[in-house]
């Protein structure tokens, strides 16, 4: 009997210690939310046999960009969940939306690495092998980390419509389809990223809804399920494969 493949979640609850994130009209402060919705997400992930969850924090601690983005450098990470509560100076604006990085951003950050080898990054052992055969083509390199990009953007692209079929089910969508940014935190040429907005904390409804267990429970619930149902699908497909 073979064994089933783990596929390892990490949940990036942003902002911490110092650095609150946005804060509601009645003081709820975003780094709260983030830690408790991602802890809920853990939870679920957890009782899972397909998954393997860990936190780039698991209390109200500050961590630099570059702590959070070592998580990916030195482990085998099958996705990354970066969790935020959206903002706006327009108080009716409100919903859930999904972030991934722009090409610009990620071709910026393969350039760089191409150009600067020192850097210590961990890859699959397919392309760490490939790079070993080809130590000096720089050219065939940068063609395989973007196929990989190519790879990590189908993923999360295909994630995203498993995600927003759960959201649309229990909770307020803000756009209906991915929006592209150049933000730090997704943009780890080795691991697809996504970054999940769960609601406004400047609506006044939805700055009372996040404060609740009850609906930090449906979005952690709503995202684990998107994963398992996308994940389990993958996982039949690369055992009927092998």
């Amino acid at each position: 009997m073979k064994k089933t493949k783990k596929f390892t979640i990490l949940i990036d609850p942003g902002h911490g210690g110092q650095d609150p994130g946005s804060i509601g009209h009645k003081g709820l402060k975003e780094k709260e939310i983030n830690l408790k919705i991602a802890i809920q997400l853990k939870k679920l992930l957890d009782s899972n046999k397909l998954f393997n969850a860990i936190l780039t924090r698991n209390n109200d601690s500050y961590l630099s960009l570059k702590k959070r983005r070592n998580f990916l450098k030195y482990q085998h990470v099958s996705l990354l969940l970066s969790i935020h509560v959206d903002s706006s100076s327009k108080q009716y604006v409100s919903g859930i939306s999904i972030w991934i990085v722009s090409n610009s951003r990620m071709h910026r950050e393969i350039n760089n690495f191409i150009k600067n080898n020192k850097e210590k990054i961990h890859f699959s052992k397919n392309i760490e092998n490939i790079f070993k055969n080809s130590k000096n083509d720089i050219y065939f390199k940068k063609t395989i980390l973007d196929l990989q990009f190519n790879n990590f953007q189908t993923m999360e692209i295909n994630l995203s419509n498993y995600m927003f079929e759960e959201f649309k089910k229990v909770l307020k969508v803000h756009k209906i389809r991915l929006n592209y940014a150049s933000l730090g935190i997704l943009s780890s040429i080795n691991t697809p990223s996504m970054l999940i907005e769960t609601g406004f904390i400047t609506n006044f409804e939805e700055e009372k809804k996040l404060r609740t267990v009850s609906y930090q429970k449906k979005v952690a619930n709503a995202i684990y399920v998107s994963l398992k149902n996308y994940f389990q699908n993958k996982s039949n497909l690369l055992t009927n494969i092998e």
